[in-house]
């Protein structure tokens, strides 16, 4: 095997163990059980449609996730219950140390899952990981990174 082949394989076998050491993404399986947070510049909320609209600043707190974007539109069942979150612009997931950042993020809490899209990037520890998506089960914590996905690992200081 080339010394190419040899470093592509290494690199390869470094990232998985970057995800194999943290369950997924940050503290999302445990922060499901935790009341939802919002804050904004400005909201406007659609009772007759079951959809708020929050603008500037947004900030959407559930334990030690925060989402932050500029623009953001949840809808609501008939019971008041929060189904769906549309980020858009400056999209940034934090929890715990992971983060993931992209220009559109849909957190579907009837499907238990967050899909990052446009410019998505996951990093974790000193892992870099672009993509053209990021797929999170919030349930499992299970991270997909899908499409012409790059990684830059940085070398362990141990």
């Amino acid at each position: 095997m080339s010394k190419i082949g040899k470093f592509f394989l290494f690199a390869v076998l470094l990232s998985n163990m970057a995800f194999s050491q943290n369950a997924g993404f940050g503290s999302l399986v445990s922060d499901r059980t935790e009341p939802v947070e919002f804050s904004s510049d400005r909201l406007i909320f659609n009772q007759e449609e079951n959809l708020a609209e929050l603008f500037d600043g947004v900030k959407i707190i559930q334990g030690k996730t925060v989402l932050s974007a500029e623009y953001v539109k949840t809808i609501y069942s008939k019971a008041n219950k929060l189904e769906k979150v549309f980020a858009e612009r400056n999209v940034e997931l934090k929890s715990d140390q992971d983060i993931a950042r992209a220009d559109t993020a849909i957190y579907s809490l009837t499907e238990n899952s967050i899909s990052l899209t446009g410019n998505a990037q996951l990093l974790q520890g000193a892992s870099n990981i672009m993509a053209d998506q990021i797929l999170i089960n919030t349930e499992t914590g299970l991270t997909q990174l899908l499409g012409s996905v790059k990684t830059v690992i940085s070398p362990s200081t141990n």
